[in-house]
């Protein structure tokens, strides 16, 4: 499978590129992407988990139903370690649980070997005529 850019308008268009081959999301640390201590902000880390796990909520609820999206309900990030400048954070994340109406996420960030985040999140699924 090849890699794909994640469609990161609004907001998240400040963070990426992100990419996705497969189950992996690929995103590399540019110098915008630093706090002052020059590690990889927290905010965005939560910022790439919360598209990685969005991208992976909206495949769920779509396999489902095609013309349906996710809300954000909930999104639980705990830091571990910090990335650095240059390196490819890749993130993962699975479907751990689901509802008619909810999605259970689970994932996590690393760079090689070490864990960045780990995170979980709840979204709504939502059909074409709900609000």
């Amino acid at each position: 499978m090849s890699s794909t850019q994640v469609d990161t308008s609004g907001f998240g268009g400040y963070a990426g590129p992100v990419f996705r081959d497969g189950d992996a999301f690929t995103f590399e640390i540019a110098e915008h992407h630093l706090n002052g201590a020059d590690r990889l902000h927290g905010g965005m880390m939560m910022t790439l988990a919360a598209i990685v796990l969005a991208d992976v909520a909206r495949e769920a609820a779509r396999a489902k139903e095609p013309t349906a999206e996710v809300r954000a309900l909930s999104l639980n990030c705990d830091f571990v370690s910090a990335g650095e400048k240059g390196e490819t954070i890749e993130g993962r994340a699975e479907v751990t649980r689901a509802t008619r109406t909810v999605l259970f996420i689970s994932g996590e960030l690393r760079a090689g070997d070490r864990i960045l985040m780990t995170a979980t999140g709840v979204y709504a699924i939502k059909g074409p005529d709900e609000t």
